[in-house]
Order: structure tokens, then sequence, then C-alpha cells
């Protein structure tokens, strides 16, 4: 089984638990700010580089180091929740901890981009720039699904910027760098080349979009949320992670980092919106075997084989069937099951999409308007927004995997809490396991029924299960 490690340097910091520090939205369009050239590579063998020094002048000033320290006098979320509602006595807090990692500016006026896992718990965030100077760094926004987070500092004066490159265009084989604050060494290049692209499936992210570049480019702790740069200098990912032999937590030349479309996608959302927003189709899908790919009538191993249809989805809506394969999307290739929920998630809701499929060993194309996917991987029914919950809260009807995931029993029902995002404004009252079971004094066992039960700029009064202890809590709702 491999080993993977962060790329981040740590100080007895747990890294994958969120705690916000502030929220911030501003009304503004993320392509005025960010700089792209989309333009090809040019793999030509002519001439011989002997240094990409000119190449990397631009890039380098772009990458920062960023500073995590969660606080002493804090409470975890969860902790803070035991100790309000239940009455338990929190742990004895630790002395302050603090995080090292490496960000991206990619805009003039102090947007950055860097990994969740450099400030999910920090307290407080400081960015350190080339030129020496700190300064105090608010938290736009995170997604946990794919590692992102995005950083806003404020200056008089423009920052240097990296340009971003289109990351579907690379190729294995290309010449790429590393930069980034190693083992707080400082500002560090390192080279090497695209390994791999697309890998997915890597189970590093649970229940996560995972799509990989590979690199051999040397990474280290502290290159978490540092740039992977194309020979032109331009950024092509966000360097995550590395894989270890288990015996050493150094660099053996296995490191991984994500696309920067998807990040940039993530940046545009969290920037504009506040929240990453995502396609949904609504189908159960699995991967082909030669057994499989004889019987319905496919000519190779790629593409996604429909398991399952879910009522009242795009994928029913558009006549989709069990036993479908899905080949492509748009006229682009489906590799494999990742790859259709990624392609699928990388769409927004209400976007049509076509779908080539092969049904009884012949091609067939459907036309489907995705809906959105809910933070629990649930439907959003953009038809009836009433449907809605809480804000930047997420809940799904309780399932056997729901309730072994979160130790409920049997005799409780109701909805359980799936996700919370960090800027909702019941963060710290309503956490990631807890079931509500009425609202008001009417059951629920479904988001639409909570959503309903709801009274709107009035305090509710929910009865709710939680660690296997009943109470009722206040929620004043807007």
């Amino acid at each position: 089984m491999p080993n993977f490690k962060l790329a981040l340097s740590c100080a007895s910091l747990v890294c994958l638990v969120a705690a916000p520090i502030l929220a911030a939205q501003e009304a503004v369009n993320v392509a005025d700010l960010v700089e792209i050239d989309a333009a090809p590579l040019d793999r030509s063998q002519a001439g011989r580089v002997v240094s990409y020094s000119d190449s990397l002048t631009e890039a380098r000033p772009a990458v920062v180091s960023v500073y995590a320290k969660s606080l002493s006098s804090s409470l975890s979320r969860e902790e803070l929740l035991m100790q309000q509602l239940f009455g338990v006595r929190p742990r004895r807090q630790q002395a302050p901890q603090f995080g090292l990692g490496s960000g991206v500016i990619v805009s003039g006026n102090g947007y950055i981009i860097t990994n969740n896992h450099v400030i999910s718990r920090a307290d407080e965030i400081k960015v350190q720039l080339d030129s020496q100077r700190i300064y105090d760094a608010v938290l736009v926004g995170t997604d946990p699904s794919t590692d992102i987070a995005v950083l806003k500092i404020e200056t008089e004066v423009e920052l240097p910027s990296i340009k971003l490159a289109d990351s579907d265009q690379i190729e294995v084989g290309d010449v790429v760098f590393a930069i980034g604050n190693p083992l707080g060494v400082g500002k560090t290049v390192t080279m090497g080349i695209v390994s791999a692209t697309k890998r997915q499936e890597m189970g590093v992210i649970a229940g996560g979009f995972e799509n990989f570049i590979q690199t051999d480019a040397p990474i280290n702790s502290g290159n978490s949320g540092g740039a992977l740069v194309d020979a032109k200098g331009r950024l092509i990912g966000i360097n995550t992670l590395i894989q270890t032999d288990g015996a050493s937590t150094g660099n053996i030349g296995i490191g991984f980092a994500v696309p920067v479309n998807l990040a940039y996608s993530v940046m545009t959302d969290l920037v504009e919106t506040g929240a990453v927003s995502r396609g949904f189709l609504g189908v159960g899908i699995e991967s082909l075997d030669e057994d499989k790919a004889e019987f319905f009538g496919v000519d190779s191993l790629n593409g996604a084989l429909v398991n399952q249809v879910n009522p009242n989805t795009p994928a029913a809506e558009a006549g989709i069937l069990a036993g479908d394969v899905i080949v492509e999307l748009d006229g682009v290739a489906v590799d494999s099951p990742s790859d259709l929920r990624i392609k699928i998630a990388a769409r927004k809701p209400g976007e049509t999409v076509s779908i080539a499929l092969i049904r009884e060993k012949t091609r067939e194309e459907v036309v489907v308007v995705l809906a959105e996917r809910g933070g629990d991987g649930q439907i959003i029914s953009s038809a009836n927004p009433n449907a809605r919950f809480l804000e930047g809260v997420s809940v799904a009807s309780l399932t056997d995997e729901l309730r072994a995931e979160h130790q409920v029993g049997d005799e409780v029902q109701g909805v359980v809490i799936t996700a919370v995002q960090d800027d909702s404004p019941y963060v710290r009252l309503l956490p990631v396991g807890m079931v509500i079971q009425s609202i008001n004094g009417k059951q629920v066992r479904s988001e639409q029924e909570a959503a309903q039960a709801l009274k709107r700029d009035a305090k509710n009064m929910f009865h709710v299960a939680f660690r296997r202890v009943n109470r009722w809590v206040g929620v004043e709702v807007d």
C-alpha cells in the first residue's frame, strides 16, 4: 500500500481539520484579474536550451511562503459545541502550533492560491513575499474536495503575479519546475518532467476530486501550495503531496500537483460566489473489464458503465439507463468512471451537455441539463430553491453507510449533517455528524422536508442527536 504525505511542514499541526479565519467576498470578475496564456508549448527540437533562468524570472517572485498559526486559546469546533450544548469539558489545550507551506499569487491585487491543508486549522495566516515583507492574509474560501484554498492580502502596490497555462495541454515528458519553500530553507526551484497526468482514485482526498499531475521534480515538506510551472514559467499546477516508501518522509521522485485549470475554476467560484458549484448527473457508475466490454458491445475498456440511475435526476430525465456505457462528454472521450465524475463536476449547474453512450451495442447521444451537486454528493434541485436547507449546511437522509460513518444508532431517525462550510453562520452550532430529528415539532426525513419545516426570519427549535445524546437546540434563521 503506497504512503502519501502532504507536502506541508507542520509542528504537531493537525492539517486536515477545517477551521475558519475570515470569510471575504468581493463583487469581482476573476477573469479580469488573472493573466492566462493558453498557447501550446513549442516542443520542437530546434535549438538547445542551456538555461531556464529567463523563464523563471517572472514566476519566482509570485511564489510566497504561507505561515499558519493555531492558537492555544482556541477550542475546536467540536470541543466548543460539546462544551456549550452537552456540558462536556474540553481537553487541555496545547501550546500554539505552527505550519509552513507555500502559495502562488495569481492576481496583482493579492489573490493567492494555496492548499486547503496548509491553512485548514489556522487561526492566523501570514504571507511572506520575496521582499521579506510579511502580510496578514484573509481566508477567502476553501474547497476540501480539491484541497484548494484562496487567500487575499491587501497592499498599496501591484504585486508580482504568475501567468496561468492550460493544464489540459501538458504532455508526459514536458520539463517542469517546482517552486516553493521546502523545509523552511527559503525560495527554492527544482526541476523535473511531467511523469504522468490524470492520476485519479488515489484515495488521498476522501470523497474528493483527484486528477493530479505527477512529476519527479523534487517536492518536500513546505512545498504544499507552491507552483508547478512549465518551461515558459507559466503555472500548470499547485504542488500538493508526495508519495513515500514508508521508510522516509522525504522526496523519492513521486510528487503530485492539482492541475491549474481545476484550481482556477475553484478560485473563481470562491472569489465570485463564496462557494464551489458543481454539476450533477445522477448515475452510479463502474469500470469495464473484458467480459463487461464484450457483453455491452464496446471496443475498449475505456468509459463508464452505468449501474444505477437515480430517480428525479438529470440522467433519469434524459433517458439514460442502467447498462449504458458513457464514452464521451461533449465530444471528449471519457477514460474511466473517475474521469466522468471529474468532467461532470467541472461543469456548472444548468449547463447543457451532450453525452455519447453505447446502448445494446449501438452508439447514441443524449442531451442532459445538469443539476447542482450538494456537499454530500446529493442533488440540489435548481427548480426549487426552497429545497435548500441552511446557508453552508449540507444534510442527507440517513442511510446504512451514513449511520456507520457517523455512528448513528438504528433508533435515530432524521437527516444527518454531512458538511458545514467554514463561513456558514451555523458552523459552531451544527457539526458534521449531528442528526436533526425534528424542526419546530415536525419530523424530517429529507433535505426538502427539513427546508420546508424551517421558519425564515425566526428562531427555530431543532431536536437533535449527537454522539448518542438527544438535545433541543434553538437556531436563528435569517
